[in-house]
């Protein structure tokens, strides 16, 4: 099926016969044209997403540009403004400010160029247009990390807890889906909460600190938003501190092996993988004019434990 795109129907205008048989042949060999600006891309979890959707790019005939908006919403924006400029086809966002991002999208919809969330979402209240947005529902994801812990640690328990980057549609919508499981199980309490950033390093210095802060007997569950939390689990089982339950988010190899070692009691599996292929695919066909899930095409969430940890390979990572 031929993809008729912005740049290519202008073509159609001409008027001469001769100008229509030249653009006709240009319109078969064209690819659309698709920008991704990705708020991070050096958060290992793109890795994978990246990977696909570039694969899939390739496989559909599409010509990708993936750019990274390095944690700064400054820089989102301006690159957002490139491929406005650059007419491309359509834009694909994973902003890290779902507000922040809207008077920039408002801007490629003044130009007619579609533009689809994935991964994190941006806030349509306030007058943006997407098509749709690729990803999981972050405020089941945050319930069933909900549940899990309840499942670990009873209905009674004190609980320090991790979030991601402050501000993405993730953290904030994880954060009250957890609460909002947590209503029902009014005697586990979140006696601390620290972003980490979806950063490593920075999750282990705050896993740290709770350890110091909490001796045994005061603390009895570390639940993480993203899986950057596994290398705490690890140190305060090295450390003597198996009276902590820890639960991630997300599924790397590294929060794999834990949950089989013991170390995680349970995490819920955002694959990447998934999210990229599914994003051009969509994108391809509203490219196309066939209709995709809409306002939100959301993808599986199942939650891993040691029950079933054989079952799933890990969502990326070796």
């Amino acid at each position: 099926m031929t993809t008729f795109t912005r740049r290519t129907v202008t073509g159609l205008l001409l008027t001469s016969a001769a100008a229509l048989t030249l653009c006709g042949q240009a319109l078969a060999a064209d690819k659309p044209r698709i920008g991704f600006m990705i708020w991070n891309t050096s958060v290992p979890f793109y890795s994978n997403l990246i990977s696909t959707a570039e694969a899939t790019a390739k496989e559909k005939g599409v010509d990708l540009t993936i750019q990274s908006g390095n944690g700064d919403l400054s820089t989102q924006i301006s690159i957002v403004q490139q491929f406005i400029a650059q007419e491309m086809d359509m834009i694909l966002i994973a902003p890290s400010d779902p507000q922040g991002i809207v008077p920039v999208i408002m801007q490629a919809n003044q130009a007619n160029i579609p533009v689809m969330a994935v991964n994190t979402k941006a806030d349509t209240d306030k007058g943006a247009d997407i098509v749709t947005y690729v990803g999981v529902d972050d405020f089941v994801f945050g319930q069933r990390q909900g549940e899990l812990l309840a499942k670990a640690v009873g209905e009674n328990a004190k609980v320090a807890y991790i979030l991601g980057k402050l501000g993405t549609s993730a953290q904030l919508a994880r954060e009250a889906g957890l609460m909002d499981t947590l209503k029902k199980h009014p005697g586990i309490e979140i006696i601390a909460k620290q972003a980490a950033d979806w950063d490593n390093a920075k999750a282990l210095a705050i896993t740290q600190d709770y350890l110091s802060r909490y001796p045994k007997g005061s603390l009895d569950a570390i639940v993480d938003q993203g899986p950057e939390g596994v290398t705490g689990a690890v140190f305060a089982s090295q450390n003597g501190r198996d009276d902590v339950t820890f639960i991630m988010g997300d599924y790397p190899a590294d929060v794999r092996k834990a949950i089989q070692d013991g170390t995680v009691y349970g995490t819920v599996d955002q694959d990447p993988a998934p999210q990229g292929k599914v994003a051009i695919e969509d994108a391809v066909k509203h490219l196309n004019g066939e209709k995709v899930p809409s306002p939100n095409h959301y993808l599986d969430l199942p939650t891993i434990t040691s029950d079933n940890v054989a079952d799933f390979p890990p969502a990326w990572g070796g």
